[in-house]
């Protein structure tokens, strides 16, 4: 690049010497030099006009003829040209191999930009919900997929759990949507066929259910004979007394087991909902408090910080099914007594109600384990506590009916706090004084 400059600097000075020597013998040095500087202001317009007129009609083709700085300007300027078209096939070529691998997936994907509107799918995506090129895109995905629970998802951005409904275009298919969120919030969709899982899931819903109710006649006439017998246990041998009493609890269990299975299929199925109304925290818990009362020990110490004026919309059976699942297992894991706070608390977010307890406390990678039906951290815990391993798949069933969610804290031997976290829609504050009350279990000797 130097030598070029240098070349014609000296090429320019020799020119600029030359015609001071022809203006000096002819006597008209300023007119020969005006005539240089004209001729090369042509010449330098020329290459402009040159280099111009390639860069619009080149297409592929080579730079004209130059020397000096303009040919190395066009050959630079060549290379950028060949570079970059070598660039851009590469990148078509990715791009190319891109699309036909995801037009090729089994799976639905959706490319929508920030505000739903569609951007690009696949064929698949366009056999599930009946996409139709080029009509739809640009469409926002909600007017596409008129699902109320899409649109909740959708709009509220619920993204961190996969959505199941029923396909607008295909009778009898069901897909799962999973929406994750990428560049500038613009939303990358998967849709998968999940109709025969959500058929084995339905049959097994069925088959608990009707499992579950068939067992109920049986058991009564079972624990109906108990009783008769716990009239005369006294009169029977005492190995024979015993073995009713463990009958008696058993039965007992058995019962609990059969209504709780009987109430998560109602709240998995939704059927025979209770009407959702405003109802007071407080009353609630109270009622719950009430009812556990005789499994409290004389060393639990309960305490209630809930305001008078706190309102929850919900099912008042559901919540109270939550609620008291909540409580019971605080009380049961605490064997030892200790502390249980019920605590409500409401902010611009959301209103949220807790059980914190100085339990044995549960190690952190079972927590996530903990909603799932049955499943114990001890496998021996349940005969101790009579518990039925169901009370947390009902509390995750009864918040996902109330648009909340189940939050776990826990560390062993530190306790345990459970939270459920419901939208600012189901909550209120009516004006009445809040109220802390404190129950205290320890009796007086």
């Amino acid at each position: 690049m130097k030598t070029v400059w240098r070349n014609t600097f000296i090429t320019w000075l020799s020119g600029f010497a030359a015609c001071i020597v022809i203006g000096f013998i002819i006597g008209q040095i300023m007119g020969v030099l005006l005539l240089y500087v004209l001729g090369t202001l042509y010449w330098q317009l020329y290459q402009l006009y040159q280099f111009h007129d390639w860069l619009r009609h080149s297409g592929k083709a080579a730079p004209p003829e130059a020397s000096g700085i303009w040919g190395d300007v066009f050959d630079a300027v060549y290379r950028l040209q060949k570079k970059q078209r070598k660039s851009k096939r590469r990148m078509r070529q990715a791009l190319t191999r891109v699309e036909s691998s995801t037009t090729a997936l089994k799976e639905g994907v959706i490319m929508a930009d920030n505000q739903g509107n569609l951007e690009w799918w696949n064929n698949s995506a366009a056999h599930f919900l009946g996409l139709v090129r080029p009509v739809d895109r640009g469409q926002a995905i909600t007017n596409i997929l008129r699902n109320p629970d899409f649109f909740r998802y959708f709009s509220q951005k619920r993204f961190g759990e996969p959505l199941v409904i029923k396909s607008p275009a295909k009778e009898g298919v069901y897909l799962e949507i999973q929406t994750t969120l990428y560049d500038k919030n613009d939303h990358l969709i998967f849709i998968r066929d999940v109709t025969r899982l959500h058929l084995l899931e339905q049959m097994r819903k069925d088959f608990v259910a009707n499992a579950s109710h068939e067992l109920k006649t049986p058991l009564t006439v079972i624990k109906g004979y108990l009783e008769t017998l716990d009239m005369f246990k006294d009169s029977l041998p005492k190995s024979m007394q015993k073995g009713i009493v463990n009958m008696s609890e058993q039965s007992e269990r058995m019962e609990q087991l059969i209504e709780d299975l009987l109430l998560l299929s109602r709240l998995e199925s939704n059927d025979k909902r209770e009407e959702n109304q405003w109802h007071t925290v407080s009353g609630i818990v109270q009622a719950i408090t009430s009812s556990t009362m005789p499994i409290l020990t004389d060393e639990h110490s309960l305490t209630l910080d809930i305001p008078d004026n706190a309102r929850l919309y919900g099912s008042y059976k559901e919540l109270y099914s939550a609620f008291s699942n909540l409580i019971v297992n605080a009380i049961k894991y605490s064997p030892d007594g200790g502390d249980i706070t019920i605590k409500w608390e409401a902010n611009q977010a959301n209103g949220v109600f807790s059980v914190k307890d100085t339990g044995i406390g549960i190690d952190p990678r079972h927590i996530p384990r903990l909603t799932e039906r049955f499943f114990r951290v001890d496998k021996g815990r349940g005969s101790k506590t009579g518990g039925t391993g169901l009370g947390l798949a009902i509390v995750k069933h009864v918040l996902l009916h109330h648009d909340a969610k189940l939050q776990i804290h826990s560390q062993p031997g530190t306790g345990s706090v459970f939270s459920c976290h419901f939208p600012t829609s189901r909550t209120r504050t009516d004006d009445i004084p809040a109220q802390i009350t404190s129950v205290n279990t320890q009796t007086e000797e």
